[in-house]
């Protein structure tokens, strides 16, 4: 079930505000400096250094491991690894509390890392498949009772079993850089989330919608 869909298109800011066109979740709240650009189909949102944007935490947005979720996104990185982690997606277990969910590039790869925070501590999905400065790449993380999955153009990259529970990411949203973290060069568009654990097929038909 999708219950947040950020397209980032221009008919859908108003000011500093980007509105979920699902119209369950709440508005991505722009930082200072990320921008609404031109993207590859409509517009996109531009991110680096330490432009964020956030999306406050909401009921709608709490994300149980027990039903399943799934959080899907295109991105276009545009820099090389620079020697730090650079953030993506980031979700904390509450406001200022322990990273519940996250997605970063590697410090000196062009890989991503996910990462969730359960009962015995963090657990991490490290993807195989390298991202290709300049181009677009969609990318699906997916939860269950089984464990966590990263899609990687709608193929399955790598999945990590899960042997304890996952504590429940309720936090507000964090699109590029995170409040100890720079964030990636780049755009980011179409974000989905869902509240079920989408199946390859479903990840899959994603992003061919996207053109990838």
């Amino acid at each position: 079930m999708l219950i947040a869909h950020w397209t980032f298109d221009v008919g859908t800011v108003d000011g500093r505000r980007v509105a979920d066109t699902a119209g369950t979740g709440p508005a991505a709240e722009l930082g200072e400096t990320a921008e609404i650009v031109p993207g590859r189909a409509g517009e996109a949102l531009a991110l680096g250094g330490d432009r964020r944007a956030v999306i406050p935490a909401t009921p709608q947005l709490v994300l149980s491991q027990v039903f399943g979720f799934s959080v899907a996104f295109s991105v276009r990185i545009t820099e090389e690894p620079i020697g730090e982690w650079r953030s993506l997606v980031y979700k904390p277990v509450s406001e200022n509390d322990a990273r519940g969910l996250g997605l970063w590039l590697y410090p000196d790869a062009m890989r991503l890392r996910a990462q969730l925070f359960t009962v015995k501590g963090p657990d991490y999905a490290d993807s195989r498949t390298p991202l290709t400065v300049g181009e677009w790449t969609h990318i699906a993380f997916v939860v269950n009772t089984a464990g966590m999955f990263l899609y990687v153009n709608g193929g399955l990259d790598v999945a990590v079993p899960l042997e304890h529970a996952v504590v429940t990411p309720a936090g507000p949203i964090y699109l590029g850089s995170e409040p100890t973290k720079p964030g990636f060069g780049g755009l980011m568009d179409d974000l989905r989330v869902y509240a079920t654990a989408l199946d390859e097929e479903a990840v899959r038909a994603l992003a061919e919608d996207q053109g990838v």
